[in-house]
């Protein structure tokens, strides 16, 4: 019996010491985390030509990760809301990308970008009802901006600059993206939401 109780409090000292070592290490995969998307942040505000949409994206990311404090939250609402912020900040990278000079057109190119923006504006007609989910402030902004970029790309698909549309659709539906993790993020309980 002696021998059994000894085991038991070995088992349950290690669990503790392991159960410790999980959080410790959780707590740094979340600072990692917030140190890379202050990096991208940081590169993403630094370059020169920010348009209005851009400068909105950097804000909100900016916002979002001032909400981010390690292990004070349950990990998925940190993994959502960190998540987010780098649907914005890539949604800003397509941006920049969409303004570069188009390669050379392939023979699908037109095609492709017809695809991709077909499903873009299924992505943004979602826009507004993460919006009402996501409990926001400002999520009519992200709705404004997520269709002003989607008009961008199919402008530019009328263009013929069929790679510049497909960024700016795909720059869309990141704008959607991170409205869909914040609207997560609020409903992070452990029953999942009934249809009404």
């Amino acid at each position: 019996m002696r021998k059994l109780l000894l085991c038991l409090a070995a088992a349950s000292l290690a669990a503790w010491v392991v159960t410790g070592k999980e959080r410790r290490s959780e707590a740094e995969r979340q600072q990692e985390k917030i140190r890379e998307l202050r990096k991208k942040l940081a590169r993403r505000t630094g370059l020169a030509k920010a348009g209005e949409e851009q400068k909105f994206l950097h804000a909100r990311a900016a916002a979002l990760l001032d909400r981010l404090k390690p292990s004070a939250q349950d990990r998925y609402v940190f993994d959502r809301i960190s998540r987010a912020a780098g649907d914005l900040l890539e949604a800003s990278e397509e941006i920049a990308e969409s303004r570069e000079p188009e390669d050379r057109r392939e023979p699908g190119d037109r095609e492709q970008a017809s695809r991709d923006l077909q499903r873009y504006y299924f992505r943004v007609q979602q826009a507004e009802y993460f919006a009402g989910l996501s409990g926001e402030s400002d999520a009519a902004e992200y709705v404004k901006h997520s269709r002003a970029l989607y008009q961008q790309g199919r402008s530019a698909y009328d263009a013929g600059q069929y790679r510049r549309a497909r960024k700016l659709g795909e720059a869309a539906g990141l704008v959607v993206s991170a409205l869909e993790r914040l609207a997560q993020a609020r409903f992070s309980a452990p029953e999942p939401p009934r249809l009404k």
